[in-house]
């Protein structure tokens, strides 16, 4: 092909707008008109849509930088839309060195708890594998209560013996007859045994009941985190009543504390103390429970007992000192003046 045929290609081709090849800045891909970038237009804008669009382009800094208008615009956007993706916070991995004693003992304590309970589970289920089906319960079986029986030998009165019929009494007969049932039937009742009540549990193992309460707990949890606290308490109610433990009893004190059914709480935290003495998060549930019900002094001396195990505990230590302003009076030793008579 020779050079001339080559530019009279290229002099035939269309023109290309070189500016479509151009990367579009956010502005020109939401189509978003610069008037909405205001305060007013923001405070009055109810599409969650658009204003995650808007912030997304006053994050980007393609058109400046503008942090007050961000700001205002996050915080409209949490009105509209609390759940909004643009609202999370980005944190970074937790490492060991960064978090308190008390939380690493927390974490350690849950993850021994799994490792129990995950091995336990395993032994059951293969246990199972090796033996049998067979069932406790007895086959009921009907049976008849007994008439009382009859004398066969019953004298009748012969039929030409008219001195007998003269003596008979119809009714004092029929009222014999009537005595001598009721009598047997209640010798029949005497003798029956007792019938035995046969329950059936609503998990075939342990490990099924275990797995059910733990599954409903966590979704109690996920429930608590998006503040749905009725939704939470039920969730935790199955999984108590499926097999309860240290951990769903403590999580259905916490929604109680926000539920404001303070003796609920103080009941579960006590259950909780008498499995484990030393629970912090009992222990810490039951004195804010106390404070909420103005119980000043037993708040106290709750939180006072968690220091003396962990003096390093800062949320006790933060607690105690608010209880403290508000029962100045608590602990006040008073001075006796000793007078020495000559």
């Amino acid at each position: 092909m020779s050079l001339a045929e080559d530019i009279s290609k290229l002099a035939d081709a269309p023109d290309v707008d070189r500016r479509t090849d151009r990367k579009k800045t956010l502005l020109q891909k939401y189509r978003i008109p610069i008037q909405h970038f205001e305060y007013d237009y923001i405070e009055k804008c109810k599409d969650a849509r658009e204003l995650e669009n808007i912030l997304h382009v006053l994050r980007s800094g393609e058109e400046g930088h503008y942090p007050d208008l961000i700001r205002f615009t996050e915080e409209r956007l949490n009105v509209i839309n609390p759940k909004s993706k643009l609202l999370r916070a980005c944190c970074t991995v937790l490492e060991k060195s960064s978090l308190q004693k008390d939380e690493v003992e927390e974490l350690t304590s849950d993850l021994q708890y799994w490792l129990t309970n995950i091995s336990k589970k395993d032994q059951e289920l293969d246990n199972r594998k090796c033996r049998s089906i067979h069932s406790d319960a007895e086959v009921r079986t009907f049976k008849e209560s007994r008439e009382p029986k009859k004398d066969s030998k019953e004298r009748r009165i012969k039929s030409t013996d008219y001195s007998a019929w003269d003596k008979y009494d119809p009714d004092t007969e029929l009222l014999k007859m009537e005595l001598s049932e009721k009598k047997g039937i209640e010798e029949a009742k005497k003798e029956e045994k007792p019938k035995k009540k046969v329950s059936f549990n609503r998990f075939a193992t342990e490990a099924e009941a275990t797995f059910f309460s733990e599954r409903e707990r966590e979704k109690g949890n996920e429930f608590f985190k998006s503040g749905d606290y009725e939704e939470a308490l039920q969730c935790y109610n199955d999984s108590i009543a499926a097999k309860a433990n240290v951990f769903n009893i403590n999580n259905r004190a916490a929604v109680n504390l926000k539920l404001k059914r303070y003796n609920d709480v103080l009941s579960d935290c006590e259950t909780v103390l008498k499995l484990d003495k030393e629970n912090l998060k009992a222990q810490l549930r039951k004195a804010e429970a106390l404070e909420n019900m103005e119980r000043y002094d037993e708040a106290l001396r709750t939180v006072e007992h968690i220091i003396e195990g962990d003096p390093n505990n800062r949320r006790a230590q933060e607690t105690a000192q608010r209880l403290r302003e508000k029962c100045p009076n608590f602990g006040r030793k008073t001075r006796m003046k000793i007078i020495e008579i000559e």
